[in-house]
């Protein structure tokens, strides 16, 4: 615990040196950006992805050692903390892409994305699966609303944790001082409202099916960060601000201007299920394909053998 304490202290007070404040949000009728201004010491925003998963580590051996497996607490706290930890560190995507662009963003989120594969301990941090899960009746109703309830409180909490962190290294960098004052957030696009929705639910379906096929060998489950990333990574270039999973959006997204709230929830919860779930019967039914195909064709090779013998 000392150590992990000593290891935030020493985090927080780099932070401090290498933010970069949230200098404005540019307004244009078809685009969200996050502008700041250039780093005093850049490639330290690179740590943060590091830092989480630490303590996120500590977070959950705790919670594992102190709160009884049986029923649903354990799983309640293993997503509510990891959902903060992960969305919080949606906060500095900004800095990163602003000083790196769009190869940096690939990298950060991709590492972002395996490190909580690691660390999560099967906390999901996206509403998504789940509700997958239950569509085709494998989990129960109430494991559906333990789940959702800690991802949606962990969101609510996520902006909170990173206007903290900006608050308490405000004293050592006025670039936190800024970002912890300036609340303002408006969001555009730089397609128009059919691509942009469009352009969700395909996402949403590519993902879906990338991920199946990736997770059948365990030498590919390892890429499936990757290809999230790149999806994201290119939603980025193509319409602004992506969605996919609908925690994170709701987290860093939901209150800002230009969007209203029957628009948002649409937008970044209605889409990517659907997408999701039109991907999910795509593969089950590919797959079920695959394997009638294998069971016909080992039919005719016990006809043929029953054949055989009969003469």
């Amino acid at each position: 615990m000392l150590v992990q304490e000593s290891m935030f202290h020493m985090a927080a007070a780099k932070m401090g040196e290498a933010m970069r404040k949230l200098h404005r949000v540019q307004f244009d009728e078809r685009i969200v950006w996050l502008q700041y201004s250039d780093p005093d010491n850049r490639s330290i925003a690179l740590h943060l992805p590091i830092f989480t998963s630490s303590n996120k580590l500590n977070n959950l051996q705790l919670t594992a050692k102190f709160v009884s497996p049986r029923g649903n607490s354990q799983l309640f706290l293993y997503e509510l903390i990891g959902t903060i930890q992960m969305c919080t560190c949606v906060y500095e995507n900004g800095v990163i892409f602003k000083n790196y662009g769009f190869p940096a963003i690939f990298l950060c989120v991709s590492l972002l994305l395996t490190a909580g594969g690691i660390f999560n301990r099967g906390a999901l941090t996206n509403c998504v699966p789940i509700i997958e899960q239950y569509y085709y009746n494998n989990v129960s109703s109430s494991k559906l609303l333990t789940v959702l309830t800690a991802q949606l409180l962990g969101a609510v909490f996520a902006s909170r944790v990173a206007y903290a962190i900006w608050g308490l290294t405000a004293a050592y960098s006025t670039v936190h001082f800024e970002n912890a004052n300036n609340l303002d957030c408006v969001l555009q696009y730089k397609q128009a409202a059919g691509i942009v929705i469009g352009f969700e639910i395909a996402g949403a379906f590519l993902v879906r099916v990338v991920i199946s096929h990736l997770a059948i060998r365990p030498s590919t489950v390892k890429l499936i960060p990757f290809a999230i990333s790149a999806y994201l990574t290119l939603a980025l270039y193509i319409v602004g601000v992506p969605g996919l999973n609908p925690i994170v959006a709701t987290a860093r997204l939901y209150g800002c201007q230009g969007i209203d709230n029957n628009s948002f929830f649409i937008l970044y919860w209605i889409c990517p299920i659907v997408g999701w779930l039109m991907g999910s019967h795509f593969v089950a039914k590919t797959t079920t394909g695959k394997k009638s195909a294998k069971e016909s064709k080992a039919e005719k090779k016990q006809k043929a053998a029953a054949n055989k013998k009969a003469n």
